[in-house]
């Protein structure tokens, strides 16, 4: 069994993406189709049919079918019902995915939040087990793997970062509706809005460049951009006390200034200069973080005893 391969999923509001990935850590037979949206059957449904494709392939490749599926996916997940409380970008509410698509593909599936997956696919990249993942893309993500487990909460909810406070009443409204919060400084969307509202091109890339050029009010933005990566990773150091921060997602990646600014706020340790800095990194498994986190979730499970 454990030299079976395991179908691993990451569904985005635009593509689902799904890869077999064998006991090595290689990922073979890479298909994407369009998300599905609105429908939580019409998901399950792509999701069966793209596994399917994946069967023959398996047996060809690794002589066995896959024995476990894991699925990372863009909301708030529930993992022990393989429920999707809300994926705003997937249209879904309350969703159940895992068990009908358990009984579709006939094996167990877990379920587990996108950036949740790629925590666990960082902290087995840089060999750690105490790792804090930041994703800041359109929104502001996290996750966190602490003594080697990942850490989910009581609803599948723990590491939703974006939407911790910084200054309560300023900054427009975050995607889940929440003014103040982390995600309304530093996420891509919100910064658009904030630029647009300064009378500048409504695009986060963009504002960065006009910073970079001495822009005054795109510069006043940006720096507000990078207290907030600075008071978020120094929050979660005091919280957590991780051996890495690993950034990703296309703002995270696409500006130093973020990983310079994360990298400042942790060299020394915000509570003891003598421990050395926290390191703060460039994500390793990048675009697929999802499905390689996904897939070690779905093994370790599978092969539980």
């Amino acid at each position: 069994m454990s030299g079976a391969p395991v179908l691993a999923f990451d569904v985005g509001g635009t593509h689902l993406r799904s890869v077999l990935v064998g006991a090595d850590g290689a990922i073979s037979n890479r298909n994407q189709r369009r998300t599905p949206n609105g429908s939580a059957s019409a998901l399950v449904e792509a999701l069966a049919e793209a596994g399917k494709e994946q069967f023959a392939e398996a047996r060809r490749r690794h002589g066995a079918a896959p024995h476990a599926a894991g699925l990372a996916i863009a909301g708030f997940t529930d993992t022990g019902r393989g429920l999707v409380h809300q994926a705003p970008n997937l249209g879904l509410h309350e969703a159940l995915i895992g068990p009908p698509l358990a009984d579709a593909l006939g094996l167990p599936v877990r379920l587990v939040n996108d950036v949740n997956a790629a925590a666990v696919a960082e902290a087995h990249a840089f060999g750690v087990r105490d790792l804090v993942a930041i994703f800041i893309g359109t929104g502001v993500g996290g996750g966190f793997v602490c003594g080697g487990a990942l850490v989910e909460g009581q609803h599948g909810m723990a590491g939703e970062i974006g939407h911790a406070l910084w200054r309560p009443g300023a900054g427009p409204r975050c995607g889940a509706g929440h003014d103040g919060c982390f995600e309304a400084f530093l996420g891509g969307a919100r910064l658009a809005v904030r630029a647009r509202d300064a009378g500048l091109p409504a695009d986060a890339r963009a504002l960065f460049r006009a910073a970079r050029a001495g822009q005054p009010a795109a510069r006043a933005l940006v720096d507000d951009a990078l207290s907030a990566m600075a008071a978020l990773c120094r929050l979660l150091v005091t919280l957590l006390d991780p051996e890495v921060i690993s950034v990703a997602g296309g703002v995270g990646l696409g500006e130093p200034e973020i990983l310079q600014a994360g990298r400042a706020a942790c060299d020394p340790h915000p509570l003891d200069a003598d421990i050395g800095a926290v390191r703060v990194e460039r994500a390793a498994t990048r675009e697929d973080a999802g499905l390689l986190g996904a897939a070690l979730l779905a093994r370790s499970a599978s092969e539980a005893p």
